[in-house]
């Protein structure tokens, strides 16, 4: 086909061209497409503004996913596919800066990404405006397929690509493949000297930080920019799992210090990270390491004081041989670093200035290490024994809070409309009243064993309901154990009001129910209606509230070992023996 070149084209004949191609391309429309670039060539090279930013015709077809007018442009203009938008005229790339490939990528159309990638001419290196390649577009936008045609057909790859596969979404196989095809990337480093360890660390990823250990130990010891390892970030954040990874496979990367002489122990405490800590101070081999100081004589003890980590001094005080009155370079002990804005001051500074010297003084006649130390369990095998039957997660937590004050308002209103009705019930009986004679506005059935039960029942149901309210309303509960205690208060409470007001519906219904031949069966229908279904319930709950009991009882091991942990033990306990359900019974 033999394209002519109308660049002589007027102006305005020109722009009704160029609106011809775009409509073409909206309406997928292949062959007025080619018809209008065998007229005029320059018209693949016009920009759309509205949704692709100042893309081209190719960006447009991209994003309408229109595969075969894709191909056309292609074969037609294959140098479209190294053009970015909003580079016109300017002659540099724009806020987006996204060639068609990143285009692609960004709404993850694979079969368009596998016809860029076909032509030849795609660029893998290319970076938008962000400073991201194709490849890290898709993996933001997570769309892995893409990711791995892009991975199937470049020649290298960066460590800011390898970090993508973990950072903006887990993509551990992705990962794997990049190590199988580029074995070198493992020793690769960026800008700040930070490799992919550093990067897996610092990102608490357990999978990355395996197959990386696995390829070459030695790479626990490499130090970045900031001369950190990755397992001193591995110290700061992650979790048990990948410090157990490196105590497995590179033991001696824990004798590494900082150029400030701090262990992993100080930057743990520093950082708060308590689970790391208890984990490392396990090890009876890095005893001697917990007892390091830092360039400025700093003890763990007084990186734990300055960072308030409470659990952390727990430990040192009671469960460790570390010097309490050990000082720094400046002359001061861990109790002169105490932050005296902190909420647990008072606290701190006690284990400091008077258990301490009851624990570390044994030949005190007063002192009584075994009360100090009953019940203070290792806070790593706490985190153990949580982790072996399951701990709730942060959301979980928060739904049950959430669930006890939306528990303690559904209380309250269900009190208020018993008594209500009760209070109704009560100034109208039920038969009426007398309207006149002696016994004017008293109850027309006052005589009978039914009204008397009525009368009993309904006063029970209406100052129960009272009651409920009136605690409910003057007591606040601040601590979920308290609350807790509270709502099964008024949870029994509710139950009473609950059953006199169905008694007393009951009596009601025998008096004002005809006691005639033929319509007796009537009360007995309402007795068994009633009888069935709140005693059924009844018994359900009963079944219920039971087997959640022994179930405690089940877990009466874990709550024994957590007594050092009062709150911790009861919300564990009852969590636990709530199982699968989802839900708590008091």
């Amino acid at each position: 086909m033999m394209i002519q070149d109308k660049s002589h084209l007027k102006p305005l004949e020109k722009k009704k061209m160029v609106a011809t191609v775009i409509d073409a391309i909206l309406g997928n429309d292949v062959s007025t497409l080619l018809a209008l670039a065998e007229e005029n060539p320059s018209v693949l090279r016009e920009r759309y503004h509205r949704d692709t930013l100042g893309g081209t015709v190719l960006h447009l077809a991209i994003k309408l996913e229109h595969k075969e007018i894709v191909e056309t442009i292609v074969k037609l203009c294959p140098s479209l596919v190294g053009v970015t938008n909003l580079d016109g005229d300017q002659g540099r790339a724009g806020p987006d800066g996204d060639t068609p490939l990143h285009f692609a990528a960004r709404w993850g159309h694979a079969t368009i990404v596998a016809q860029i990638l076909a032509s030849g001419y795609a660029e893998f290196t290319a970076l938008n405006g962000r400073g991201e390649t194709a490849f890290v577009v898709a993996c933001r936008y997570t769309y892995p397929d893409v990711a791995s045609l892009i991975l199937e057909g470049t020649s290298s790859i960066t460590i800011g690509e390898f970090y993508a596969t973990f950072v903006l979404g887990e993509y551990t196989d992705i990962a794997r493949r990049m190590l199988e095809k580029f074995p070198k990337l493992a020793w690769n480093a960026d800008g700040e000297l930070s490799t992919p360890l550093h990067h897996a660390c610092n990102a608490n990823n357990l999978e990355i930080t395996k197959m990386l250990l696995e390829i070459d130990e030695s790479l626990a010891e490499r130090v970045n920019k900031a001369s950190f390892t990755p397992l001193h970030l591995a110290a700061m954040k992650c979790s048990i799992p990948i410090l157990k990874e490196f105590s497995d496979k590179a033991p001696g990367s824990f004798d590494i210090l900082t150029p400030a002489k701090k262990t992993v122990f100080h930057l743990a405490a520093e950082h708060k990270n308590t689970p790391a800590f208890f984990f490392m101070a396990e090890s009876s081999e890095r005893k001697k390491l917990l007892h390091q100081v830092d360039r400025y004589g700093n003890t763990v003890l007084h990186i734990a004081v300055m960072s308030s980590c409470y659990s952390v001094i727990v430990s040192i005080t009671y469960e460790t041989t570390i010097d309490l009155s050990a000082k720094n370079i400046r002359g001061l002990e861990a109790i002169d670093l105490i932050n005296v804005d902190d909420k647990d001051y008072s606290k701190i500074f006690g284990w400091l200035k008077f258990d301490a010297k009851q624990i570390r003084s044994p030949s005190d006649p007063n002192h009584q290490q075994g009360n100090h130390n009953m019940g203070i369990l290792s806070e790593y095998k706490k985190m153990q024994i949580l982790e072996t039957y399951g701990v709730p997660s942060k959301r979980e937590s928060k739904m049950h809070a959430e669930a006890l004050l939306n528990a303690r308002n559904t209380i309250t209103i269900v009190a208020v409309l018993i008594a209500s009705v009760a209070f109704t019930c009560g100034i109208n009986p039920p038969g009426g009243v007398y309207q006149e004679g002696p016994y004017k506005g008293k109850s027309t059935a006052g005589r009978t064993l039914a009204f008397q039960v009525f009368s009993i029942s309904n006063n029970i149901a209406l100052f129960t309901s009272l009651c409920i309210v009136i605690l409910l309303v003057s007591i606040i509960p601040y601590r979920t154990r308290s609350l807790m205690t509270f709502l099964k208060l008024t949870h029994r409470m509710l139950w009473v009001a609950v059953a006199s007001m169905a008694l007393a519906y009951v009596s009601a219904a025998s008096i004002i129910i005809p006691h005639i031949e033929g319509k007796r069966w009537l009360f007995t229908t309402v007795l068994s209606i009633s009888t069935l279904m709140l005693g059924g319930l009844f018994a359900f709950m009963t079944y219920k509230l039971n087997r959640h009991w022994m179930r405690k009882m089940e877990y009466n091991p874990v709550f024994i070992l957590l007594s050092a942990f009062p709150s911790l033990a009861i919300f564990v306990s009852e969590w636990l023996a709530a199982g699968s359900d989802g839900y708590y019974f008091y």
